[in-house]
């Protein structure tokens, strides 16, 4: 629900005064709102397009922090820089790994903002998993939890844009430094923010070439509650960082601080709905129809969007009834099941 000052004054006139003038201000900052969460045009798609192929994401530096043995898999607690900001992530080696080897790679996409735990690795080795290198990140600003200790990445956190930079960079490092990892052969796993962050290393890594998002976001530009909870967050709502960062860029352009474009290219950058068409061709979305964090209707569009491809090898799309933002019940048999088949 939108906050609204109560205004107080010593006088009848003074109080119509503020009361006009607050109405009149309060209805246009809705019609700014209102004007940033509308469908992008091409040009502004072609913009976040060339804007990403701008960037470059090279590795500098590669340290291994600390490594353990775990019932025949090696876990690599590793550290990069990239942008000026040291990125730490967990490596899981395949089981009885010998260097050289050739091996698949996936990618482990956390949800929340409050970083990732290294041993998720070790816990992600049903069926064909075991034989891949499977790595966690951290994204910039948050912590890489293990055995007591955190292993905090600098710099800002991002909505999901700049977390794709990070884990681009770290597949290049974990190529490099890991003879018989595979470039060419990616994976992506990722829940809640961690699947908008899949979603979206897929559109932008042509290495990445199956996905599995469980509940992510696809959409905050044009999803219709998006500009409703971006505004209640703006007014003092605490509904969490997905939706503060929105509302910080928006106070940032009400105060002349930030463009209407770059406040929208921004949002467009997030939203992998805008740019199905380049989704690697084996796509799997999970979603609980009761969400109440992420709507279903992110997964519903994602999967009509990509319903119009002729090229999908797999567009599974699961809606799990009684599901909300957790645990659904089929969800990791079904994962497996994809990121194994036909290899």
């Amino acid at each position: 629900m939108l906050h609204k000052t109560a205004l107080k004054a010593a006088g009848i006139a003074l109080l119509t005064t503020l009361s006009s003038f607050s109405a009149f201000s309060l209805s246009a900052q809705a019609d700014v709102f209102d004007q940033i969460f509308t469908p992008p045009t091409s040009a502004e798609k072609r913009a976040v397009l060339a804007d990403w192929a701008s960037r470059s994401q090279p590795v500098q530096g590669w340290w291994v922090e600390r490594s353990i043995e775990d019932e025949g898999f090696k876990l690599d607690i590793v550290s990069h820089t990239l942008d000026g900001n040291r990125h730490f992530a967990a490596v899981r080696t395949p089981a009885n790994h010998r260097p050289g080897q050739a091996a698949p790679i996936l990618v482990l996409n956390h949800g929340g903002w409050e970083g990732a735990d290294a041993d998720w690795a070790l816990h992600v080795a049903e069926d064909c998993l075991a034989d891949f290198f499977v790595v966690v990140p951290s994204y910039r600003g948050e912590p890489l939890r293990f055995d007591g200790r955190a292993y905090r990445s600098s710099g800002q956190q991002s909505l999901i844009d700049r977390d794709v930079d990070d884990t681009m960079a770290l597949i290049s490092g974990v190529v490099r430094n890991y003879p018989g990892a595979q470039g060419e052969d990616v994976s992506a796993w990722g829940y809640s923010r961690g699947g908008g962050v899949s979603l979206l290393l897929g559109i932008r890594d042509p290495r990445v070439d199956r996905v599995v998002n469980v509940f992510g976001p696809t959409d905050v530009l044009t999803f219709d509650d998006m500009a409703d909870r971006v505004r209640e967050s703006y007014y003092g709502d605490d509904l969490g960082p997905f939706y503060r960062f929105p509302a910080q860029w928006m106070r940032a352009h009400l105060r002349g601080q930030m463009s209407e474009s770059t406040v929208r290219q921004k949002l467009l950058a997030g939203s992998a709905l805008h740019f199905a068409d380049q989704l690697p061709t084996r796509i799997q979305t999970h979603h609980g129809a009761r969400d109440q964090i992420v709507p279903v209707e992110n997964a519903r569009a994602l999967h009509e969007a990509l319903d119009q491809r002729s090229d999908m090898q797999v567009n599974e799309y699961f809606e799990y009834r009684f599901g909300g933002h957790g645990e659904l019940r089929g969800l990791d048999r079904r994962a497996v099941q994809m990121l194994c088949s036909d290899r």
